[in-house]
């Protein structure tokens, strides 16, 4: 089969390997179309090292079930499915409490095993989906990042008539603007740049840049700030003009220290939660249903659509952060 294999950084090469071998519980799946995402940028950059070299990275995708172990039950070939990609253990402390997204032993598709930037994938069945008729090839390959913004915004418990802050209009910034939108939230968004703001605006939100941060969030009534960008000064800004009794969820993934005064938030009551990925598996079920029903349209940050041989170019337009969603066509 083909699949993308990352060699080093900045070295795609698209090689023919021998098809992945599957287990009972497994499902073997033929990619349809696939989803560019920050963490594919930061192996293909060299920030982050995958398990070995080369390595198949990628986790967003919706496929055809090509065949399943004998102890699947749920899925059939022929079957239009997509992947939760981050296998939780459902045996440590954390799993028993219901936070399987901290679960230190989870796997994770195109991290620490093989991804899906190839002609087939594997998948735990348990962690597959099948994807209703009603939603579009391009909406269900988007339907794994949505749930990161999903989460987080009822993680928040934002709710009708409320005002938050969006600061990072990329891919989760804009999804979680449009799940916000749809729940009736208020959006003020923020981002360096203009076309990311104006994709926002787009999706409901009312573009802010520039200015008095912290004046602008206490006079329109600001109740939660999402961290988005994953940077330093991002994270700083948000904390430190965060109005009194709000709460900022970190969903950016810095890693540079970042610095606070913490007077300020005990005096003032500000709370600091992080949002890692979702739940399994009730988001994954919410997603679904939410798309199903045209409620949301995940596929409206999609900017590009490239051939699944130019891996390559896409992640290098998704590194210059301009561009909304990145999908790759397999043909």
């Amino acid at each position: 089969m083909k699949s993308a294999l990352l060699f080093a950084p900045e070295k795609i090469e698209i090689r023919e390997i021998d098809p992945p071998k599957f287990a009972e519980n497994e499902v073997m799946i033929r990619p349809i179309r696939s989803g560019v995402c920050g963490s594919d940028v930061s192996f293909y950059l060299g920030h982050r090292t995958p398990p070995y070299l080369p390595f198949t990275i990628g986790h967003e995708f919706v496929g055809k079930v090509v065949e399943v172990g004998q102890g699947v039950k749920n899925l059939a070939a022929g079957q239009r499915v997509i992947v939760e990609p981050n296998y939780t253990c459902g045996i440590c402390r954390f799993c028993r409490e219901g936070r399987g997204n901290i679960c230190p032993n989870k796997k994770s598709m195109g991290v620490s095993v093989p991804g899906c930037f190839a002609e087939y994938a594997i998948a735990p069945a348990e962690f597959t989906w099948a994807v209703p008729d009603d939603i579009s090839d391009a909406d269900a390959a988007t339907i794994e990042p949505l749930t990161v913004s999903l989460h987080a915004l009822q993680q928040s418990g934002a709710k009708l008539g409320d005002t938050v802050a969006i600061v990072g209009c990329g891919v989760v910034g804009l999804l979680l603007t449009h799940v916000a939108v749809a729940q009736g939230v208020r959006v003020l968004a923020h981002d360096k740049f203009d076309k990311k703001l104006s994709m926002a605006s787009e999706l409901g939100a009312r573009a802010c840049s520039g200015g008095d941060v912290a004046k602008l969030w206490l006079d329109e009534n600001v109740s939660t700030i999402f961290e988005c960008a994953g940077s330093t000064s991002t994270v700083e800004l948000a904390l430190s003009a965060a109005p009194r009794g709000s709460q900022v969820i970190l969903l950016g993934l810095s890693t540079s220290p970042a610095s606070f005064v913490p007077l300020r938030v005990v005096r003032e009551g500000i709370r600091i939660e992080p949002s890692l990925i979702y739940d399994h598996p009730a988001d994954f079920a919410s997603s679904i249903r939410l798309v199903s029903d045209k409620t949301l349209q995940p596929s409206r940050i999609v900017t590009d659509t490239m051939p699944f041989d130019s891996l390559g170019h896409a992640l290098q337009v998704a590194s210059t952060g301009m561009a909304g969603k990145i999908h790759t066509i397999m043909s």
